[in-house]
């Protein structure tokens, strides 16, 4: 069993994250109102898609409570930092804020967009992670790493791109949705890179597990979420049917369908399997091989958006989607170019492979 346990949480990284990815673009595909009528009303309901990601994630307190129990209650502290624990924790809910607004907004973004598309975009969340690192954490990263991650937004960029033609009228509208839905994705990665800072903080002055932080993330994120959607729906939600904070609508659209409770259960379950595989990887193999497998997660998004025929295939996504590869690739060091092939002046700041940022960020980017 040792020797298939590395493969199978590879395995289990690519499929549960790209189960997830799938199981949302399906549930938003399942008519709830009106489904035999002109104008049919389809689940769209991004603040309790929000919701359901967060109790996947509190799940993951189980978890952590039997890590404490391995390690002993009794334990202060690890790595020269004392444990976090009491009135310190309440500090984990300023991620969990910028995890709502993120997640909210690339629920809403999905809606408007390929599911393909929606998981290439995501991949744009190194570089701003990147740049808030250098800008707030004072990070250091070198040219190499820079053109690195150019590559990556360029190939963003294309496959952005790539839903922008538009001959008739009904695809002038779905290519102004899609522009739409890019945009919200990256704002939202904005949020996330926010997210990343604050979490780097709060780990860098107290001990505390990843599987401890996403547990405790997901608890603060499931009861902010709720008492949102609470104060919107008393607040006005309740006078529109259509308003995302109509929790009576809410809830009521989620019954509606079987597929649409069952995908459900789905989500949280696949969202909480992700995280474990993940961390298995991180902790048993490295975080640059965490971040190269899960690459493969797209590759299998896209594969099966076309089979299902959600989308049409397209040669410039294809060579986006390239793009986007190769960059992560690169900047994984994964694929290493060899210096005699590289011009000097990347050179001249290169970095040792302890030193490389992808080993001091993936372990907060690659949960998503």
């Amino acid at each position: 069993m040792g020797q298939l346990f590395i493969p199978v949480i590879c395995i289990g990284v690519v499929v549960c994250g790209g189960v997830n990815s799938l199981m949302t673009k399906y549930q938003d595909n399942q008519c709830v109102r009106d489904c035999q009528g002109a104008s049919p009303v389809y689940f769209n309901q991004p603040v309790l898609q929000t919701l359901q990601m967060f109790i996947g994630e509190m799940s993951m307190l189980a978890l952590w409570w039997f890590q404490l129990r391995g390690t002993g209650r009794q334990q202060h502290e690890f790595d020269n930092k004392p444990l976090i624990k009491g009135r310190s924790y309440v500090l984990l809910a300023l991620p969990a804020i910028c995890d709502i607004i993120a997640t909210t907004l690339m629920n809403l973004a999905l809606v408007m967009i390929p599911v393909s598309i929606y998981q290439m975009v995501r991949g744009a969340i190194v570089f701003f992670v990147a740049l808030f690192s250098v800008l707030f954490l004072g990070r250091q990263v070198c040219r190499l790493e820079w053109a690195y991650l150019a590559t990556i937004v360029a190939g963003v960029a294309v496959v952005g791109y790539s839903g922008q033609s538009a001959d008739t009228v009904s695809e002038q509208s779905f290519s102004s949705s899609l522009l739409v839905g890019v945009l919200l994705i990256l704002f939202a990665l904005l949020f996330m890179a926010t997210q990343f800072i604050v979490e780097e903080h709060v780990m860098s002055r107290w001990a505390v597990s990843p599987v401890g932080l996403i547990g405790h993330e997901g608890l603060f994120g499931s009861s902010i979420t709720v008492a949102l959607l609470v104060v919107g729906n008393y607040m006005g939600g309740y006078r529109d049917v259509n308003s995302t904070f109509n929790m009576k609508q809410a809830f009521s659209d989620m019954f509606a369908r079987p597929a649409v409770l069952n995908s459900s259960f789905v989500i949280m379950v696949s969202i909480a399997l992700f995280n474990f595989f993940g961390v298995s990887i991180t902790k048993n193999v490295s975080a640059t091989s965490r971040s190269t497998v899960d690459t493969c997660r797209t590759l299998l998004v896209w594969c099966v958006s076309l089979s299902l025929g959600w989308e049409s295939f397209k040669f410039t996504q294809l060579c986006g989607f390239a793009l986007l590869v190769i960059g992560t690739l690169l900047f994984n060091n994964a694929i290493e170019i060899p210096d005699k092939y590289l011009p000097s002046y990347f050179l001249e700041d290169k970095s040792g492979e302890s030193q490389r940022l992808i080993n001091t960020i993936d372990e907060e980017v690659e949960r998503f």
